[in-house]
């Protein structure tokens, strides 16, 4: 069904002459060498380190930047940030300079066809991300990038491709906030299927399993909401809505009522089940859901930050949004604070009912491994608090009595 003047079906086509027919890479589940897209992302980083650590492949990392010098730079830089740079590693980081919004992800036809002939695996985990942008902006980069990535795929020989997705596929009001959403599910698209980003998640997904039904070895991995690893809490993207509400709230000293539940899934649980599940042979044709099952209600969330000192109170949600109003006018420096007013006056917001999501593969995929996503808990608030005091982005409260250590 077309989304306004926007026929998603009609976008979700697969090149015809993109076919898998050559024999799949011998080395399908270890790796001597993997391709990834989107490692200077929160995400990105703690994939790029996961293979470094659970494999012995090189890693050739899409890379957008003026040449192989400043690419490495930057990549040491990102995973320094990240508390994840291991210099004994770092020989297995092979930069490729380019860009996944150009064709041929913006290298050459040579190097292109030296990669698809190297790489045994592809991590897909690059995008765009914003979501604000309509689907036309995010084309590029989200769509054609995922085409181009399932050509060098396709060459040579046949190499698997772990896609990165969204549980935002699902958000249509084809499927409500009662059903159990399982990863056999499929995605459907209706009238109400609005916002560019999951959008065009969608019609990625859907050029993936075209690929899959052509005979390509792939598999979907759907992400909630990621914030930073549960040791060190750093989460680089402090952008993202659930972390600027957090300061905006403890900036008014107040925050909304909601029956809400918070997912969070951090990044290291998130890259070492993909790793893992990437691994086994079982996990090739499936999708696998990340949304944390032990989550924190709304009113728990704030009672933790309380515990740590912080002085917030309830109140009602409109007059809460009217005192953030009133806020953003005063204080102009907030330059994420208009975003959020506006994400939150959009339909689809984070205190709008979202479906639950089974995570009955995924658990069962890792069975035998010690992969275990922590619970949203006083414990990782409190690691999430500490990165956001050391940071400067949210202040210690008040009473030193009560501070995270």
């Amino acid at each position: 069904m077309p989304v306004g003047n926007l026929d998603l079906k009609a976008e979700a086509v697969l090149e015809p002459h993109i076919q898998f027919q050559d024999p799949r890479s011998k080395n399908s589940t270890h790796p001597k060498s993997v391709f990834l897209t989107g490692a200077t992302g929160l995400l990105g980083a703690h994939l790029l380190a996961e293979l470094l650590n659970k494999t012995t492949a090189v890693v050739y990392c899409l890379t957008r930047s003026n040449d192989i010098d400043a690419a490495k730079q930057r990549l040491k830089n990102h995973l320094q940030f990240y508390a994840l740079w291991d210099e004994t590693l770092s020989s297995r980081i092979i930069p490729v300079v380019g860009d996944l919004s150009k064709p041929l992800l913006g290298i050459s036809e040579q190097q292109f066809s030296e990669l698809a002939s190297e790489v045994d695996v592809i991590y897909h985990n690059g995008a765009l991300v914003n979501f604000f942008y309509p689907y036309s902006t995010l084309k590029k980069a989200n769509v054609i990038g995922t085409q181009e990535i399932l050509k060098l795929a396709s060459m040579a020989q046949t190499k698997p491709v772990h896609f990165v997705s969204s549980l935002a596929v699902f958000f249509s009001n084809t499927f409500s906030p009662a059903d159990l959403i399982k990863e056999t599910d499929v995605p459907v698209v209706d009238s109400s299927f609005k916002g560019g980003y999951k959008q065009s998640k969608w019609v990625a997904e859907k050029l993936v399993m075209t690929a899959q039904e052509r005979g390509l070895p792939a598999t979907i991995y759907r992400l909630g909401r990621i914030l930073g690893d549960s040791k060190h809490g750093i989460t680089g993207n402090t952008d993202d809505v659930l972390c600027t509400l957090l300061k905006a709230c403890i900036q008014l000293e107040k925050y909304p009522t909601s029956q809400t539940k918070i997912n969070i899934t951090p990044a290291d649980y998130v890259t070492k089940a993909i790793v893992y599940l990437s691994q086994q042979e079982t996990s090739f044709e499936k999708a696998f859901h990340f949304f944390n099952p032990q989550r924190i209600t709304w009113q728990n969330l704030f009672n933790d930050i309380r515990s740590l000192g912080y002085s917030v109170e309830e109140i009602d949600y409109e007059q809460w949004l009217g005192k953030f109003e009133l806020h953003i006018k005063n204080h102009p420096e907030e330059k994420s604070y208009p975003f959020l007013l506006r994400f939150l006056n959009s339909p689809g917001n984070i205190f709008s009912k979202r479906p639950p999501f089974d995570t009955s593969q995924t658990t069962e995929g890792l069975v035998d491994s010690s992969i275990v996503c922590p619970p949203v808990d006083a414990k990782l608030i409190s690691t999430y608090f500490s990165y956001f005091q050391s940071s400067g982005y949210i202040p210690a409260p008040l009473s030193t009595n009560n501070k995270l250590s």
